[in-house]
């Protein structure tokens, strides 16, 4: 009998690296980011097909850098989405901020303080947001909704409907340089992602945000505090709102009163959930958020250089997207299932 348990337990320790080897393929195959990044290859090689400059150096530049602002944006909705918060005012305020930064530019604000004072005042509007959601109970897409049109409306007032021009080649500089060989506005995507998969990942403030999206209820019964952390998300979804604005209107070399809007604010909440970030809270990461965005502007790239007509985008990125969120569902049916 020794000799048998023994041979088993080699057997088994034999075995033991194969079914590792097996269940992190397993995981991989499974995980958002893999299947968007096998849509992503689908999509290219139809386009390389179709187009010789497809793969070209200054294309596929052009892809990341299209791709920047929906990254920037989904970082900060996502964490908010993750902790169970929603918010649909984002296009505005990426507008309100890039004017704001504009604003002060033009009037002589050197761009440091000039960017960071814009940042600060669409800060407020997600302190705002938050206290109408906590405090006057209105559920929170009304909320970011009304805030959404609100700005809209201010951002038109405060700049009579004109654009902000001309801006400082300094300012113009932090999207339209170059740093190590890449462009500066991708950089700073790169910079922006590293830091929220940091703080989502490594940090306890990431383990609290994944408790209150998971279970709100259960996080308040673990002593969490669930307002300060509600404050915090969506103080950090306005930021990375006007940061993406910022970056935009560095890209343009202009303040334009029609960036942003319900279109920014959909495609941002589209990277968040294509990317693999549950709508219910709790589940998402940021790989599968840089992974969504690049695929929004890889559908645009390849249907302008197929000639495709334009209306076919909301036909693709609206298939992708009900095909994420069933994914989502079923995912998160497997889990509690296992559980």
């Amino acid at each position: 009998m020794a000799v048998t348990t023994k041979s088993l337990t080699a057997r088994d320790r034999g075995t033991a690296p194969g079914r590792e080897r097996d269940s992190v393929l397993t995981k991989i195959l499974v995980r958002q980011e893999t299947t968007l990044v096998l849509v992503i290859l689908v999509i290219g090689a139809f386009a390389s097909s179709r187009s010789h400059l497809f793969l070209s150096q200054s294309n596929l530049t052009e892809i990341l850098r299209s791709s920047v602002i929906y990254f920037v944006m989904a970082c900060g909705a996502a964490l908010l989405i993750i902790g169970g918060g929603l918010d649909f005012s984002a296009g505005a305020v990426f507008t309100l901020g890039a004017l704001s930064t504009c604003k002060l530019l033009v009037e002589g604000v050197p761009w440091p303080p000039a960017i960071l004072i814009g940042m600060a005042i669409c800060c407020a509007f997600g302190a705002v947001n938050f206290l109408v959601i906590t405090y006057l109970h209105v559920p929170p897409i009304i909320a970011t909704l009304g805030t959404f049109y609100m700005l809209t409306g201010l951002n038109n007032l405060v700049t009579s409907g004109n654009d902000i021009i001309p801006l400082p080649q300094s300012f113009q500089r932090i999207a339209q340089g170059s740093v190590a060989g890449l462009s500066s506005d991708v950089v700073i995507a790169v910079a922006v992602g590293v830091l929220f998969w940091f703080v989502l990942e490594r940090t306890q403030f990431g383990v609290n945000v994944r408790a209150l999206g998971g279970n709100r209820q259960a996080a308040v019964g673990n002593g969490l505090r669930v307002l300060r952390l509600d404050l915090a998300l969506y103080v950090i979804a306005a930021a990375t709102a006007a940061l993406a604005g910022v970056i935009y209107s560095a890209q343009v070399g202009a303040g334009q009163v029609t960036a942003g809007g319900t279109s920014t604010t959909l495609n941002a909440i589209t990277a968040v959930l294509i990317g693999g970030v549950s709508l219910m809270g709790g589940m998402g990461n940021i790989q599968g958020i840089a992974v969504g965005a690049v695929l929004l502007s890889l559908i645009d790239n390849a249907l302008v250089l197929t000639s495709i007509p334009p209306q076919y985008n909301s036909i693709v990125v609206g298939a992708i997207l009900v095909g994420a969120v069933a994914v989502d569902h079923l995912r998160r049916a497997r889990i509690y299932r296992k559980r």
